[in-house]
């Protein structure tokens, strides 16, 4: 909700102007019914220029309706197209173990679900006002025509709302239930496609997981569902019986208790006529509001990084030449730590991490990447702290490839693409030229093997020239050919085009093409040292 206060404060102008116009056109509205009670209904003859006027009155009435509308529903898209940039750069903006802690689940339900409700919430909106004002003025109206009907009505409608109140109130509840389900049906149907071949391969597991878990979800979110439409049919066939008996009791009572004219009393049933519509509009919007509320709210419950609409593109120029950590340490749980390190990584080096699943390999190279800050201790570029001020800057120094990396296609280099030539240059290396193309700056075919995608990763790293590459078992998927060409011919030519190269890989066959050697062991990561480290370091690999 502070993102809608936040907008409106923004164009508090054109929302003043938004009501300045419903209220005339609403105005024009109550124009034609008193133009119906004070002069059609007591036309004794035909007049053509009464007529004319009343045509007149409608094409008027008709075309500021259609502005005032459309004005609002093109502030409501341009509502909906913040937001979606707004939720998108706070996701960019948060934290990569923040958004581990979300789960994709959560995230792409908000990106998908909650963000479609709340533009559709958004673009009713303006109905929802507009039919306010309306029903406002006609009331007025309702009023200088007959005070005593006017209350009457006044008692009717109010206790309309108060039953349709209960409604709203158990649809709320409903709604909010189904919003549930959705995140829950998100991890089902992201298990389902990630898990499709364990899946086929074991019918029972399929089974299992098809009645115990997806069916369950989707059972609540069929009957949440179901009783939110109960709710609203409940709602709109409850307020559209009540104004047909209004309609009967205004007549009544105007009529036997003098409380209006046969013609006021006809005005004032084609006025409550007139209201249903907007009454209809107003009542039929709440649940859509409703749902854009709970939508609303789970947004703003994922806890992202405040909006910032700024990106930090911040570039390292100068020259550096070691990363030192000091007695850094990080926590992701009670059950694992980093302990605090101390050591210094030297420019141009080429250096291999070793360890066991679970030693915290990864949580080191996040670390050395800038994509996590330690709790404790400290890193230094040279002499310079990394802090929170000058993280992008430090970041601008790294490229990296993560076990779980993710292909994007365009060739960047900073805020420009990458030269022709250096991309035919690394295609070649990295014997990519007969497997993808280069189009517009992004590579045009990428449905490649595991081994191959990698390759293309390198590209793109590569492509962006940076000072320091992080490497996590990137070898791992290559065939034995193109693995003995990166550790023999690859690496050995980053290294001499400058590059300072980190890492994890556990092929002792090629641990002597290191320059050093550490090892993360139960926590602490540590350099191995002795006279011949790629010996000792095969001995611990053994030993794992």
């Amino acid at each position: 909700m502070n993102f809608i206060k936040e907008l409106l404060l923004q164009n508090k102008f054109k929302v003043i102007f938004f009501l300045c116009a419903s209220i005339a056109t609403s105005l024009l509205g109550v124009g034609v019914l008193a133009f119906i009670n004070n002069y059609l209904l007591k036309m004794s003859e035909q007049s053509f220029m009464l007529v004319l006027a009343f045509s007149l009155m409608l094409v008027v009435f008709f075309a500021s309706s259609v502005l005032v509308e459309l004005a609002l529903s093109v502030f409501g898209q341009n509502f909906i197209f913040k937001m979606q940039r707004r939720v998108v750069k706070q996701i960019l903006d948060t934290a990569v173990l923040k958004i581990d802690q979300i789960g994709k689940a959560k995230l792409l339900a908000s990106l998908t679900a909650d963000v479609r409700t709340v533009s559709f919430g958004l673009l009713r909106f303006p109905d929802f006002i507009q039919s306010n004002i309306l029903i406002i003025c006609t009331s007025i109206y309702l009023c200088y025509l007959s005070p005593r009907v006017f209350l009457l009505c006044f008692c009717v409608i109010a206790f309309i709302f108060a039953i349709n109140h209960i409604f709203m109130k158990k649809t709320y509840q409903y709604f909010k239930r189904s919003r549930d389900n959705d995140d829950a049906l998100q991890n089902d149907y992201q298990n389902i496609i990630d898990g499709r071949k364990e899946l086929t391969l074991n019918a029972f597991r399929a089974k299992f997981y098809y009645e115990n878990d997806f069916e369950v979800n989707a059972r609540a979110k069929k009957h949440n569902n179901t009783m939110s439409n109960v709710m609203q049919s409940l709602s709109s066939n409850w307020t559209n019986v009540s104004l047909l008996a209004l309609v009967g009791l205004e007549f009544y009572f105007s009529l036997f208790y003098k409380w209006a004219s046969f013609e006021d009393a006809t005005t004032i049933a084609l006025a409550i006529f007139f209201l249903r519509t907007p009454l209809f509009s107003m009542i039929s919007t709440f649940p859509t509001l409703l749902m854009a509320k709970v939508a609303l709210d789970k947004i703003e419950n994922l806890d992202l990084t405040p909006y910032q609409s700024d990106f930090e593109l911040d570039v390292f120029r100068g020259s550096w030449k070691s990363i030192h950590f000091k007695d850094v340490a990080f926590s992701y749980n009670d059950k694992f730590s980093l302990k605090p390190t101390t050591l210094d990584i030297n420019k141009g080096e080429l250096i291999f991490l070793i360890g066991k699943n679970g030693s915290g390999k990864s949580t080191f190279s996040m670390l050395l990447s800038g994509l996590v800050q330690p709790q404790e201790g400290a890193i230094y570029l040279d002499d310079i702290l990394i802090t929170k001020e000058n993280l992008s800057l430090y970041r601008s120094l790294i490229t990296a490839i993560f076990s779980d990396f993710h292909l994007f296609s365009q060739t960047l280099k900073d805020e420009d693409f990458a030269h022709e030539d250096q991309v035919k240059y690394w295609l070649e290396i990295l014997e990519l030229e007969n497997k993808t193309t280069i189009e517009n700056n992004a590579l045009q075919i990428t449905k490649l093997s595991t081994g191959q995608k990698k390759r293309l990763a390198m590209l793109i790293a590569l492509l962006e020239e940076r000072d320091m590459l992080i490497l996590d078992e990137w070898a791992a998927d290559q065939d034995p050919v193109f693995r003995k060409f990166f550790y023999l011919k690859l690496l050995p030519l980053l290294k001499q085009k400058g590059k300072t190269i980190f890492a994890i890989s556990h092929d002792d066959a090629y641990f002597d093409m290191a320059d050093r050697i550490f090892l993360a062991q139960n926590g602490l990561i540590r350099e191995l040292k002795g006279e011949n480290i790629k010996e000792i370091a095969k001995n611990v690999v053994e030993h794992f």
